[in-house]
């Protein structure tokens, strides 16, 4: 009887089992084992560098400016910047303008009046003073302004600085006048201020020559004093009759102007 020969497994040699592991793996030990990809380190000749050398001189010179207590310059903040002061010199001209006009269109209503016992001498000079003072300081003013957009000249827009002089030139205009309505105001009261004198020494002419002279008079005399008067060395003192007399006279004045501007 012949022996039969035992096939071993396919998976062993020489005795030793070479095949898959008969052991469970557990799923996760499998899955990073399936999943991990080897690790390649570039050589050493492929490694590149980048140059920030740009950034670091940027970070340098905003810090710089910080520490110092200066923003870094912006062009475009300092156009608004310049802007900005422009409209509020404008602005600031404009409202002074408008109280200087408001103070002339109070000086006028006075300086019209030509009765001799409504004359407020004292609050015409005072606003005749303050109106010449504004003048002076809003020429001032708009000098300044002109001067600002001349040296802004091509850093802000076309369109901007046409925009400027013409504000500058409208100021300019307004200035210009309001001044000759000064002007006429002034002339319309030296005018008032003459007719009150005429008038003020024809009544006392009147008065004088109708009164009998007194050599023995301890006072001077009228004469002198009207004299005086015409030099402006004194001042005018009337008694109640007089007063009521310049009074009719001035009542008269009015009403013959008065009739006139109605037959106009």
């Amino acid at each position: 009887m012949n022996a039969r020969k035992r096939h071993g497994s396919r998976n062993t040699e020489n005795g030793v089992y070479v095949g898959p592991p008969q052991t469970q793996v557990l799923p996760s030990q499998a899955s990073s084992e399936a999943l991990s990809p080897p690790t390649l380190v570039p050589p050493a000749d492929n490694m590149s560098c980048r140059d920030r050398t740009a950034e670091f001189m940027s970070a340098c010179k905003s810090l710089r400016g910080r520490q110092n207590g200066v923003p870094p310059s912006n062009p475009t903040l300092s156009a608004v910047k310049q802007r900005s002061d422009f409209t509020l010199m404008a602005k600031r001209i404009g409202k002074d303008l408008s109280n200087t006009f408001t103070k002339l269109e109070k000086l006028t209503i006075l300086a019209k009046r030509k009765s001799l016992f409504d004359d407020k001498a004292v609050e015409i000079e005072e606003l005749t003073y303050i109106i010449k003072q504004d003048i002076n300081s809003l020429n001032q003013q708009i000098a300044q302004l002109q001067s600002f957009v001349k040296a802004r000249g091509s850093q802000s827009g076309r369109h901007l600085q046409t925009h400027s002089n013409t504000v500058v030139v409208s100021l300019q205009s307004k200035l210009a006048s309001m001044s000759n309505d000064f002007k006429s105001v002034l002339e319309v009261r030296t005018e008032n201020l003459k007719q009150q004198r005429s008038r003020r020494e024809h009544f006392s002419q009147g008065q004088v020559s109708s009164l009998p002279l007194h050599h023995n008079s301890m006072g001077p005399s009228v004469l002198f004093q009207d004299d005086s008067r015409r030099h402006g060395d004194v001042t005018i003192e009337m008694d109640s009759k007089v007063s009521q007399q310049l009074q009719l006279i001035d009542e008269q004045v009015r009403a013959r102007e008065h009739g006139d501007h109605s037959a106009d």
